[in-house]
């Protein structure tokens, strides 16, 4: 097994949201938050991946530099706790043309950096019900949801039944109130790293340019 990246929005430091970031697990019961826990607290930009054959770490940080200094950090208003696809999560509170970019040129920009998905991945992801669409953006991207499909959301729990979810809304709601209260910016993009059998954690943080309110 080879270790994987990805690009993940982290929250920003002494922002309300790092703050629930910070309290998060430890304020939730277990159960609510095993699936979760392995990726942390983000948003996906480019889903996770093996490096293709002549890649290497170093390269990937290099891009991941270059690619910073020419995207512009963004400010949207504070987000909003919605339900997921059964999945409690944060999301913009409003439709984001600059957020929808952003992951898009992830895709894009880093795809040369992925290895295509082996059986064993493709088989996990075909797993789930996927439409042609995205079946057809699985085997051209390695992950179905991009680009139209691409959904900007910080998970906070696995699915949870529907008859059980205005008890766990009612549990959520004074966690997340801060973070609900204030702008939401993505003024940087972060790598991680799993290696084989750990957790997904930060290699490093790369400052975005000057902010693009939409």
């Amino acid at each position: 097994m080879t270790a994987r990246y990805a690009l993940y929005y982290l929250p920003e430091p002494d922002s309300a949201l790092m703050r629930l970031g910070r309290d998060w697990l430890s304020a939730l019961p277990a159960d609510l938050t095993a699936e979760a826990r392995v990726y942390g607290f983000h948003a996906t930009l480019k889903a996770p991946f093996r490096l293709a054959e002549g890649c290497d770490e170093a390269q990937l940080r290099l891009t991941c530099a270059a690619f910073a200094a020419r995207t512009a950090a963004i400010v949207e208003p504070p987000p909003v706790l919605e339900v997921l696809d059964g999945f409690f999560a944060l999301r913009p509170s409003r439709p984001s043309a600059a957020i929808q970019e952003l992951g898009a040129a992830c895709v894009r920009d880093f795809d040369r950096f992925r290895a295509p998905l082996n059986p064993a991945e493709m088989a996990k992801r075909l797993k789930a019900p996927l439409s042609p669409r995205h079946r057809q953006l699985l085997e051209e991207w390695g992950y179905p949801y991009v680009f139209e499909e691409y959904r900007f959301h910080m998970t906070l729990t696995r699915r949870v039944e529907t008859t059980d979810q205005p008890e766990i809304a009612e549990l959520l709601r004074p966690l997340v109130a801060e973070a609900c209260d204030e702008n939401l910016e993505i003024r940087s993009v972060c790598l991680v790293r799993q290696d084989p059998g750990r957790d997904f954690t930060l290699v490093e943080r790369f400052a975005l340019g000057a902010p693009c309110a939409s």
